[in-house]
């Protein structure tokens, strides 16, 4: 049921223009999901993994920053008052990694002799360490991912249902 990561998904295209109405989508995605609390489709699941994230997009929290007004005004709209707080507040931690690096990462765990075993991504925003994992270590792993913001970690969620999503900070998760 986990989400696989394709080139046709062209994470990390764009500025941060190009990647706001595409995360607004995928949060409308999320909540008629959750509205009708069913898993998400593959095609729901394509339109939820192109969310970037709150460190992509500062200007959005910005008031003075009028380039951004319409925006705002959408995710004013989108997000509770809690949502939008936590959001704001992690457009400082909040980053991507790209494919390539998560790629050269996995290359370097199969050459230190891991094949798969238990995984924990601290910080794994909508879970692209997941999406992107090699299938013969995905098979062999279980996965648990800990995010500090709720809509975040509920996307991660969506997308990787097979796996442990904890919305919760680090600091305050009890792992065995």
């Amino acid at each position: 049921n986990n989400y696989r990561i394709a080139e046709a998904d062209q994470l990390g295209d764009g500025g941060p223009k190009q990647g706001c109405q595409p995360t607004l989508a995928a949060i409308r995605t999320l909540r008629k999901l959750e509205a009708e609390s069913r898993l998400a489709s593959d095609e729901e699941k394509g339109k939820l993994v192109k969310y970037v994230g709150w460190g992509a997009l500062p200007q959005v929290f910005d008031p003075d920053n009028t380039d951004w007004h319409k925006e705002q005004t959408q995710l004013s709209e989108f997000l509770s008052d809690e949502e939008h707080r936590s959001a704001r507040a992690t457009t400082l931690n909040a980053h991507y990694t790209a494919p390539t690096v998560i790629g050269a990462m996995y290359g370097a765990l199969e050459r230190f002799g891991f094949q798969g075993g238990r995984v924990l991504e601290p910080a794994c925003g909508i879970g692209h360490f997941f999406g992107l994992m090699p299938e013969d270590m995905l098979r062999r792993s279980t996965t648990t991912g800990i995010e500090i913001d709720p809509l975040t970690a509920r996307i991660a969620r969506a997308l990787y249902p097979d796996s442990d999503i904890r919305p919760l900070p680090f600091e305050k998760t009890k792992l065995a």
